[in-house]
């Protein structure tokens, strides 16, 4: 049988390039002292022949597995999925595999899923907590495994990360509707044991107390999800005078609350404003389409990702905590107050 009727071996890379099995390894490994030329010869052979270099081994030997890990609280959520597709992306781009770990909101699944992590020597993990606390990562830093937080950073950490302005996207989505002359403006809050919820809501209350306006509604939705925001925004209209603004934490919020608010007979932005937070895609596509502040959550995971593989490469940090600004995006869910 020949090279090419067999799985080929390092062997048979050697005899093709008239080398030392020991110059394919060191060119396998990334060892250095070997000339470009000859690197260029062994990658040459090693394509023309089909030989995969068995990564478990190497993997043994370099303790590097090229393998990213990606945890998030709800995979289902389309704001992880875009960070997910980013993040994976960007890992393929650079010859490492992406591993997700989907916690469903779990700290104890959290917490599992790092010691895996762990076990696993992957070389990095990008994370998007659960709750504001964050077990395991005394595990990650014993085993010297660069982590970067994103979207969500837990309460009192200081490691690197990337996230939105939260204060700054409720002060633009709650100054708009006080633009539009709103005086009786809502927020339907995510949940505050969240950093993020808790932000979000400070920025509403403080452009109302800027305007010398009483502190507005609140509702807390115990989610993100279209159907908690359905539940809050009933909630909300049980109230006498009905605010004529809302404010929603998420767009998936802003989306149930629509619907709630058609079933109780009120017209969008006619009886009532509403605006969301993410852009995520269907904002757009609503009826009418969704008034929003944007993040992005391919910028979110391109910039973890990017803050990681600079750790990886063992590159200094111009930043080690990244804010992103957010931005007003103007559809036809919110208008002037009617008379």
């Amino acid at each position: 049988m020949t090279s090419r009727e067999r799985t080929p071996t390092m062997r048979d890379v050697a005899v093709r390039v008239g080398v030392s099995v020991q110059t394919i390894s060191a060119v396998v490994n990334q060892k250095p002292g070997i000339t470009p030329e000859t690197r260029d010869r062994v990658f040459a052979a090693i394509e023309e022949l089909g030989y995969r270099p068995f990564s478990v081994a190497r993997s043994l030997r370099t303790r590097r597995t090229h393998t990213i890990a990606l945890i998030v609280p709800d995979i289902d959520n389309p704001s992880f999925s875009s960070i997910a597709s980013a993040a994976e992306n960007i890992a393929h781009s650079f010859g490492y595999s992406l591993v997700i770990y989907n916690t469903h909101g779990s700290l104890d699944r959290e917490a599992s899923y790092i010691r895996t992590a762990t076990e696993r020597w992957v070389d990095g993990v990008l994370f998007v907590v659960a709750q504001d606390q964050m077990s395991g990562l005394d595990s990650l830093q014993a085993a010297g495994i660069p982590y970067v937080a994103i979207d969500r950073i837990p309460q009192g950490y200081e490691g690197p990360s990337v996230t939105l302005d939260n204060v700054k996207a409720g002060v633009i989505a709650t100054e708009h509707l006080i633009s539009l002359g709103h005086r009786q403006v809502a927020h339907l809050s995510g949940p505050l044991s969240l950093r993020l919820g808790r932000e979000r809501q400070e920025g509403f209350q403080k452009v109302l107390q800027a305007q010398g306006l009483e502190r507005g509604l609140v509702v807390n939705s115990t989610g993100w999800s279209c159907e908690e925001g359905y539940q809050a925004m009933k909630v909300l209209l049980l109230n006498d005078p009905i605010p004529t603004a809302v404010f929603a934490a998420s767009d998936r919020i802003a989306i149930g609350a629509m619907q709630a608010a058609y079933e109780a007979g009120l017209s969008i932005p006619g009886h009532i404003s509403i605006v969301g937070l993410d852009d995520i895609e269907v904002a757009a596509y609503q009826i009418p389409p969704l008034t929003t502040v944007r993040q992005s959550f391919p910028q979110l995971a391109t910039l973890g990702m990017n803050t990681l593989l600079a750790i990886l490469k063992g590159d200094g940090l111009d930043q080690r905590q990244i804010i992103l600004e957010p931005t007003l995006v103007l559809r036809e869910s919110t208008a002037p107050l009617r008379d």
